[in-house]
């Protein structure tokens, strides 16, 4: 195989480059993935149909002889340079206001422009907090033996400075409101439960002690028949509609405390670090947040805390996250297998920053009342009993959910697009479920909603919010696992190099510019660098290597002389979404 010789380099999308050259003569060139059999195996055919003198088994053997983990630079610092390849964040579509009814629309639509943010922040704190007010009391029947809880879990990816505190308090006011009027309403029943409960502990420890003392079998009786009735009657606790920064047992407590429901919600993600195992040694205790989301029945059996036990619990989560807090967050122990990433419903807008209008109008004061009535509507809602009531669909809404099943299971195949995404896409047709839930409920301004089936334009308009879903779901599990994770670093540097005119740099200039970013993470410069070179925009200028003692010298990258040229737009960005929804779901275009 001495005559055969291939030429390797880096290509976007750790792909190769590849040449495969008899003397100096091209035989045969493609950008493959090495390190896939049936790709390997396509080139080698290439090569021995275009010199069949060569054995097919040695020219596999050639291709598995290259260094697939360490391919040198694309280019070379004299060729000519390419067009480079896109490194801006996925570009995903913006929350379809359209598709929620009033006063929802409208208080989202206020709410975004009052406040400067994007829409899909208001709009899914909105909707939290509608399936919070309700959750545990009304569920839907969304097939043959299968009822889906309508709690949902949301989380919004946002910088800071986004005013994220502003909107989570306006989006949450209601329940606040009538968490303390529930309290006031409480205090002095709570205080003489305790009150009891206390003096019939005191009773018991001293007949406890008595029978102890005195070997007196009555006291023995009584001090049994006290703490049977206190391992019967529950606890009397204030109530609670809300909780922000807690542990996993704290959040469990509150549950048993709270008749099985309660709403996790907070402007910083403090919660995503405490399901991470921020208290529990770097391990996570998720089982009240899997089954918080399922609505089933949660037992905990500890030494310390004694057991809890909750029938149907049901959690609400409700989060503004900053990117960097769920980066990598996939590969941390249990989060993925155990199914809570796919339980979420995913926004990750484009930032308003920079392009925010100065000194806004505050949010409409008849738009606030429409929506505070709307949520203090929904938390007069009452189960029966203790069953929950049950929504059912039209035939028509039926038939539409049914076609919605089918196209998304196709996409959960081998070859579908939710094939990386299988634990999320998995319970996508439930979470389409709950949103028409909760859009009914928002929508039948009636005493008894769940005597009113849910018609066919608000399962329509809950998979138009479905299918906006995914893109988002899209971006933001692709940053938790890492693929596309160093995009942001790279877009960070490739705008001080077009901002500072930079025709060629070092690695030392753009650290010094970047202190703040990437002090202590130096290799998420280099991955930075590594990124821009491989997508075309930088490539590294050869440098002569200084002998002796001293600093040696800094890396140096040529830039893309397009850029400078203009011939690049000042703000990259991936081409637009398109989105083709079914032509009857309503006002999503």
């Amino acid at each position: 195989m001495s005559e055969l010789r291939l030429k390797v380099s880096k290509a976007p999308d750790n792909r190769a480059k590849i040449e495969a050259l008899i003397a100096d003569d091209v035989v045969a060139a493609d950008v493959i993935d090495l390190w896939s059999d049936a790709e390997r195996d396509r080139f080698a055919n290439a090569i021995h149909a275009a010199v069949p003198a060569l054995d097919l088994i040695d020219i596999q053997r050639e291709l598995l002889k290259i260094d697939r983990d360490n391919l040198p630079s694309v280019v070379g610092p004299d060729d000519p340079w390419g067009e480079p390849v896109s490194i801006d964040r996925p570009s995903v579509p913006a929350f379809p206001i359209d598709a929620l009814p009033e006063p929802l629309r409208a208080w989202v639509s206020a709410t975004t422009e009052a406040c400067q943010v994007p829409a899909d922040l208001p709009a899914l704190l909105a909707l939290a907090a509608s399936a919070g007010a309700v959750a545990r009391r009304v569920e839907i029947v969304a097939g043959l033996d299968w009822i889906e809880p309508i709690n949902l879990y949301v989380a919004c990816l946002l910088e800071p400075a986004n005013r994220k505190s502003a909107v989570f308090s306006a989006a949450f006011r209601p329940l606040r409101e009538i968490e303390m009027e529930l309290i006031e309403m409480a205090a002095p029943e709570v205080a003489k439960l305790l009150s009891a409960r206390r003096v019939k502990e005191s009773k018991m420890k001293k007949a406890e002690k008595k029978a102890c003392d005195k070997n007196c079998n009555e006291s023995a009786a009584l001090a049994g028949v006290l703490a049977a009735e206190l391992a019967e009657e529950p606890i009397a606790a204030m109530p609670k509609l809300l909780v922000d920064d807690a542990t996993a047992e704290a959040v469990e407590m509150q549950l048993a405390a709270q008749g099985g429901r309660l709403i996790c919600a907070g402007a910083e993600g403090g919660l995503f670090d405490v399901m991470a195992g921020r208290y529990s040694s770097g391990v996570g205790n998720l089982d009240c947040f899997l089954k918080g989301h399922a609505g089933d029945d949660l037992r905990v059996d500890r030494v310390t805390r004694g057991s809890i036990v909750v029938d149907r619990c049901c959690l609400t989560l409700a989060y503004a996250i900053q990117p960097e807090v769920i980066r990598g967050m996939a590969d941390r122990p249990s989060f993925r297998g155990r199914g809570l990433i796919g339980r979420f419903l995913y926004s990750m807008p484009e930032t308003r920053l920079g392009k925010r209008r100065i000194n806004t109008a505050p949010l409409n004061g008849h738009v606030a009342h429409s929506y505070d009535a709307l949520v203090r509507r929904l938390a007069t809602i009452e189960s029966d009993g203790n069953e929950p009531r049950l929504l059912a669909m039209s035939p028509g809404a039926t038939s539409c959910f049914y076609a919605w099943q089918v196209e998304v299971e196709g996409w959960l195949g081998d070859s579908g697009r939710l094939r990386e995404l299988r634990d999320w896409g998995g319970k996508l047709c439930g979470l389409t479920a709950r949103l028409a839930a909760i859009l009914h409920l928002v929508e039948t301004d009636l005493v008894e909603p769940w005597n009113v089936p849910i018609g066919l334009p608000v399962i329509e308009s809950a998979i138009g919010i479905a299918r906006w879903s995914v893109f988002h779901a899209e971006a933001v599990i692709g940053l938790m696992t890492g693929v596309g994770g160093g995009l942001d670093d790279a877009a960070y540097v490739l705008r001080w190099i077009r901002e500072s005119e930079r025709t060629c740099f070092t690695r030392r200039d753009v650290g010094q510019f970047g202190r703040s970013r990437f002090d202590g993470d130096p290799d998420k410069l280099d991955d930075a660098i590594d990124l821009l070179i491989e997508r075309g925009w930088i490539r590294p200028i050869p440098t002569t290597k200084r002998a002796g003692p001293g600093q040696k010298p800094s890396p140096r990258f040529a830039v893309n002389p397009a850029i400078a040229a203009g011939r690049i737009a000042p703000r990259i960005l991936a081409a637009d979404v398109v989105i083709e929804p079914p032509a009857r779901v309503r006002g999503f275009v």
